[in-house]
């Protein structure tokens, strides 16, 4: 993170502010906006539609991963369907959400968890197929019923993997967010970095982007990694 601001900084005295703004311009910009009123409530409608996108892409994700990873025919079945999904643009589902249910939340909702769905259930998928298949032998030896296979062994191994999608997910609903609001939304973040864009006003166009990465490092850091930590707390420390 260091290095990265000392390049920016670095970089900032190569090039004019229109080009390239230094990290003290873009926070004092930024600080601006907080003045302004302007931050608050496009962040509070991008959030929202990350949370909803995010929602619906593990709701498709993690049934379909889970059902590929431990069953054969399954995993032939989908196999073929998640990679189609996969291949499709993200600007697509985009276009066709707002086509068929027209320029609204539930659209952008849709369009940002159907194009991450696929990418978490092939992330959910490979970890599936990893698990330690003895447990269920040991398990069937003692007669225990499928739920609870499903509850004492099958989960908990999956538990980890699904955490890692979600963190994973999350990265790529964020992008998604923003290209929905620039296409279909008349705000968010997204909508903020585009009208800047057609402006030509760098520094804003930095600044909005330094909020974004913040915050989503803010959720990656401080809510996620304790909330994996406090989760998996009854795991033994691996070191080498």
């Amino acid at each position: 993170m260091i290095a990265a601001l000392l390049a920016w900084l670095g970089l900032s005295f190569l090039f004019p502010e229109t080009v390239l703004p230094g990290p003290w311009r873009t926070i004092q910009v930024l600080a601006e906006n907080f003045a302004n009123g302007d931050i608050l409530s496009h962040l509070t409608a991008t959030l929202g539609r990350v949370l909803g996108g995010l929602v619906l892409a593990m709701a498709i994700g993690i049934p379909v991963g889970v059902l590929m990873g431990v069953n054969r025919l399954a995993e032939k079945t989908l196999d073929v369907w998640v990679m189609v999904a996969l291949t499709v643009p993200s600007l697509c589902y985009a276009i066709f959400a707002f086509i068929w249910i027209g320029l609204n939340e539930t659209a952008a909702i849709v369009a940002i968890g159907l194009t991450s769905a696929p990418s978490i259930a092939i992330n959910l998928w490979e970890g599936v197929k990893n698990i330690d298949t003895r447990l269920f032998q040991m398990a069937r030896v003692f007669n225990a019923s499928r739920w609870v296979i499903i509850r004492r062994v099958l989960f908990p191994q999956v538990l980890p993997y699904i955490m890692a999608s979600l963190r994973f997910g999350l990265g790529i609903v964020w992008k998604i967010t923003v290209l929905v609001e620039l296409l279909g939304r008349p705000d968010g973040v997204g909508f903020e970095l585009f009208y800047w864009y057609q402006l030509g006003n760098m520094q804003q166009v930095l600044a909005w982007t330094l909020l974004f990465t913040l915050v989503m490092l803010f959720i990656e850091l401080v809510i996620l990694q304790n909330l994996e930590r406090r989760m998996f707390s009854w795991r033994p420390e691996v070191r080498i």
